[in-house]
């Protein structure tokens, strides 16, 4: 890993930043998969929303071997060389980074990655229309969960976000795409496929992945910019 560099455009690296830094505040110890080719680089993750977040910027990679990049490593070292990479106008540098382990569980983590084929046709849409939706869900909860414990809070959370929503996509997949900044109220255009027990969210900005419980896939995304 000494040898490898990633060199990002002012415009990249910001992106990167912007959604780094999100998920940080949620989880400093989070971990983040790279994976790339030799012109884009991509982040999966899984913030505690029980999705897989993924998002994907123009890169040149330089690899001692030649071999893609494919590394889980913390979000808090990620987003402190993307930091200083910014403020050094410098590319990234991979020895900087600290790497970390995934556990495999049953939930959503950067431990399954979602199927490369299989996607139906995409069922396409407008972003303003969706955040209407997001609103009014995010409203009902406000609402029913004023003045309830923690428990009884999660209880309203899990009815409302695992709700079928547009495009019979979880609601829950509209809001962590909202509260990732890739969903805006704006006419973007987006879309949602299915692959088995996958389902796809994508906006201008990036994409959101839902499973059904209990499926591990051993499969990953081919890496589409």
């Amino acid at each position: 890993m000494p040898d490898e560099r990633i060199a990002l455009g002012p415009e990249e690296l910001r992106s990167l930043l912007a959604v780094t830094r999100r998920q940080f505040i949620w989880d400093a110890r989070m971990p983040v998969r790279l994976v790339s080719t030799a012109s884009a680089l991509g982040i999966y993750s899984a913030p505690p929303l029980n999705v897989l977040a993924f998002f994907a910027v123009p890169a040149v990679v330089a690899s001692p071997d030649g071999t893609p990049l494919d590394l889980v490593v913390t979000i808090s070292s990620l987003v402190s060389e993307l930091e200083s990479a910014s403020a050094s106008s410098r590319p990234l540098e991979l020895e900087r980074l600290s790497t970390a382990s995934v556990p495999v569980t049953s939930s959503m983590s950067v431990a399954h990655l979602p199927p490369s084929d299989g996607w139906q046709v995409p069922i396409a849409g407008v972003a303003s229309d969706l955040t209407a939706l997001v609103a009014e869900a995010v409203a009902e909860f406000n609402a029913r969960a004023a003045g309830l414990s923690e428990t009884g809070q999660q209880v309203i959370a899990d009815e409302i976000w695992e709700r079928t929503a547009w495009a019979a996509l979880p609601m829950r997949a509209l809001h962590a795409s909202k509260r990732l900044g890739m969903l805006g109220n704006d006419s973007g255009r987006v879309s949602a496929a299915s692959s088995g027990a996958w389902k796809r969210f994508t906006t201008q900005r990036g994409s959101v992945f839902t499973r059904r419980a209990g499926v591990l896939p051993k499969a990953r995304l081919r890496l589409i910019v």
